[in-house]
């Protein structure tokens, strides 16, 4: 059935458009024969249905006490969201990015997965992301460990004009044929529910007060900022290492529980070129942010990355962007800071690709309230080689670690009063055709129940200055601030 034919139809009729029962029945009875020999687990359905808004979808899903994820870069009409737990693959310590792969791709295979259309997202996929640092120990971020990645129930995936539905099942030893088709047809029944607009509860009207006051220059947390870039540009002198990167948290005490998916309708809407995306683990926490920097897209023989490091305000006449602009493109401070991140990138990628294509010179990104000096990358990988470790390798870039990385990062709990958790680290989704994308986690927020956590960085180098910085990192909190401000319940 043609995408513009599937309005108005239950996802059911679709599904039975589509895939009969009958042909239900034999890829069933394959899966439980391959479950009864120990081979396959899980069943796992595709099919394409009429195109939804992914983020109303799961703003309507009333089960807020398991997984939900969410994934959106609007100007490229791509977005994700899942929901539900079937299996999920957690791992910790430094070898954490090589065991998620592995058990990542043990889990992938024990899928029977049956699809009638051919597309690359048509597989089932496993979305979650890792932690900035090797252990994850902070109660703030107890839910989600140093890397977890997650089986979902359900995804709903929108790419341009196509949106397809994955639904998987865990095979029990008890499970029939007749089990698992009413298992699904009630899956595709709440679904349907939640896909249907007419239904849909809005909530609240939003007032649109600004209630949320950065600290200023006498508060404590200046001075503790002014000590830590002072210190560290001390070590920087000492040639301990050329750049760190130090953020900052600002915690927000909220009584009036917010709605997380709130924050993400108004962040995508401001900044579409950005990856909006949220990680739920359970009903206690969720991860959500709105990102400009993509670490890496895999397919199957190419990686794109980019370098993303050095900024300056958009200006408030056409003039004065394009001054600023300039200034940035000429700021020796700035574009020194872009040249670590880009030579950290091109030593992490040279021994796996057999061609490395770097411009010579940065280009702006700009965004609604901030341009960056950017650096797009891509790279042929040399068969064989696993994607995952070279996500390990690129993480953390010197954008959001520092340079050298070893020299480093160990010094980034010294001067920071709080956990990164999974704040600056590589969140994402990957499929069974080992395509994938993940992001790097900045400009984001942990949302709890009676508090939410933003975070903010900068890089430190030989010419910093305490109070450029504690501007920058103010700079960088206005988008999640002023969504928060349309966000409560």
């Amino acid at each position: 059935m043609p995408q513009n034919r599937l309005q108005n139809h239950s996802l059911a009729s679709l599904f039975e458009y589509q895939i009969s029962r009958k042909e239900l029945s034999i890829q069933l009875r394959k899966a439980i024969e391959l479950q009864e020999k120990g081979i396959k687990k899980y069943f796992s359905v595709s099919f394409p249905i009429q195109k939804v808004d992914v983020l109303a979808v799961l703003e309507q899903n009333p089960d807020k006490s398991n997984f939900e994820y969410y994934w959106e870069k609007p100007s490229e009409d791509f977005s994700i969201s899942a929901a539900g737990e079937v299996s999920r693959v957690k791992t910790t310590g430094k070898s954490r990015f090589r065991e998620a792969s592995q058990n990542g791709k043990k889990l992938i295979n024990e899928i029977f997965h049956y699809s009638k259309l051919s597309h690359s997202k048509t597989v089932p996929h496993l979305f979650g992301g890792f932690s900035f640092h090797d252990h994850n120990i902070s109660k703030d971020w107890a839910e989600f460990g140093a890397s977890s990645f997650t089986l979902p129930e359900w995804s709903i995936i929108v790419d341009g004009s196509l949106c397809l539905l994955t639904t998987t099942f865990h095979i029990h030893s008890s499970d029939t044929e007749k089990s698992l088709t009413d298992s699904i047809y009630q899956r595709l029944e709440y679904l349907n529910k939640l896909c249907s607009s007419e239904a849909y509860e809005v909530g609240p009207d939003f007032d649109g007060k600004h209630s949320v006051m950065l600290p200023n220059t006498d508060s404590a947390d200046f001075q503790n900022w002014k000590y830590s870039i002072t210190k560290a540009t001390d070590q920087i002198d000492e040639n301990r290492y050329s750049k760190i990167v130090l953020a900052r948290k600002l915690k927000i005490n909220t009584p009036e529980q917010v709605c997380d998916t709130h924050i993400l309708n108004r962040l995508r809407h401001q900044y579409p070129d950005c990856y909006s995306f949220l990680i739920r683990q359970s009903e206690d926490a969720s991860f959500i942010g709105c990102t400009p920097e993509r670490l890496a897209s895999f397919s199957k023989d190419f990686i794109l990355t980019e370098g993303l490091a050095g900024s300056t305000p958009r200006g408030k006449t056409a003039s004065e962007d394009v001054k600023l602009e300039n200034e940035l493109l000429k700021s020796r401070k700035d574009r020194n800071e872009h040249e670590f991140v880009i030579n950290a990138i091109y030593q992490s990628l040279k021994s796996y690709s057999d061609s490395l294509h770097i411009p010579e010179l940065p280009s702006i990104k700009k965004l609604t309230n901030v341009q960056h000096l950017y650096t797009p990358i891509r790279a042929h990988i040399k068969d064989g080689v696993s994607k995952t470790e070279v996500l390990k390798n690129l993480h953390p870039t010197p954008a959001v670690g520092g340079y050298p990385r070893e020299q480093a990062i160990p010094y980034i709990s010294q001067f920071e009063d709080f956990d990164r958790g999974w704040y600056a680290a590589p969140i994402g989704w990957i499929n069974a055709n080992g395509d994938g994308e993940f992001v790097v986690a900045i400009r984001s927020g942990l949302i709890k129940k009676e508090e939410v956590n933003f975070y903010a960085g900068c890089g430190i180098v030989k010419d910093s200055d305490p109070l450029k910085e504690w501007e920058e990192t103010n700079l960088k909190f206005i988008p999640m601030l002023s969504a928060l401000d349309y966000a409560r319940k």
